[in-house]
């Protein structure tokens, strides 16, 4: 029988000071990162994140995705930053 995966929908807000937007997860199956607000954002797996480095989210709807699939899926945690202004709204989707 086909494994089951639960999805869980959240949230981030996302400042110029490195945040948590997805906690580790050994059961991990997928996750995708879509970036809702009008700046870009950096997000960083399993560090903290700097503002101009790592994986680059363009403003309204810049979006990664990791999985098996891509050959990129991590159970680590995952963290964000903008390089200016707060209250940036990052939806985040995680399979498990």
């Amino acid at each position: 029988m086909p494994s089951t995966i639960s999805y869980t929908f959240t949230e981030g807000s996302v400042s110029n000071s490195t945040s948590e937007v997805l906690a580790d997860n050994s059961n991990r199956k997928f996750a995708k990162f879509i970036n809702d607000s009008d700046t870009v954002m950096y997000l960083r797996i399993g560090e903290n994140a700097v503002a101009n480095e790592g994986i680059r989210l363009s403003a309204t709807g810049g979006e990664y995705t990791m999985s098996p699939q891509h050959g990129n899926l991590s159970t680590r945690e995952v963290d964000a930053i903008v390089g200016s202004g707060s209250g940036k709204v990052l939806l985040v989707i995680e399979g498990t």
